[in-house]
């Protein structure tokens, strides 16, 4: 029985061994300079470049078209590290600040489609609305024929609302002290 557990786990290194040299060798497409470019990272590109056009790339002189720009793009970032422009401070201030807007832009994103899942409207503020419509309006178009532009009109509305109702309770939590002094004498540039 000893001699048994032995060889399973003899043969379970072997396996793993085997499946973590699998994992680890990648298939190069080019090699510039340093710069090993695997298939991943090749068709990640590619992706991002065809990303309005992915039917585009049919043949292998597409192909090739598309890996010498990203060669030349290579290249070109090679030089730029070379001569330490990735350290300058106006690079560095622009990766900030598209960092953050990044950062910002998948925040809305991510709140806005919690509030949306939240929302419901239902038929009877549907009809509220309407009746407040045709008030104002009694040429008004009939509420079966203009229903769904309703629905979407309240909804947009509601998320708007709950939108800043959100950034307001944030702020409202949060410290903030305004200088207005600094702010009045402060020279925009």
């Amino acid at each position: 029985m000893k001699n048994f557990l032995i060889i399973i786990l003899i043969a379970s290194i072997f396996v793993a061994a085997g499946c973590a040299k699998k994992e680890e060798r990648k298939e190069i497409v080019a090699q510039i300079n340093d710069y090993y470019m695997s298939i991943e990272d090749f068709n990640q590109d590619l992706r991002a470049l065809t990303i309005y056009r992915p039917q585009s790339i049919k043949t292998m002189e597409d192909k090739m078209e598309i890996l010498n720009d990203l060669v030349e793009k290579e290249i070109l970032l090679q030089v730029a590290q070379t001569l330490n422009l990735d350290k300058d401070k106006k690079f560095i201030r622009a990766i900030e600040n598209y960092w953050k807007q990044s950062l910002l832009v998948l925040l809305i994103q991510k709140k806005a489609k919690e509030i949306s899942d939240s929302i419901h409207i239902y038929d009877d503020e549907v009809m509220d609305y309407y009746k407040q419509l045709k008030l104002r309006n009694p040429e008004m178009k009939l509420l079966p024929d203009i229903k769904r532009d309703i629905k979407r009109s309240l909804r947009r509305e509601r998320e708007t609302e709950m939108m800043q109702k959100w950034l307001d309770d944030l702020k409202e939590k949060s410290y903030i002290k305004i200088n207005e002094e600094v702010l009045k004498n402060m020279e925009l540039k």
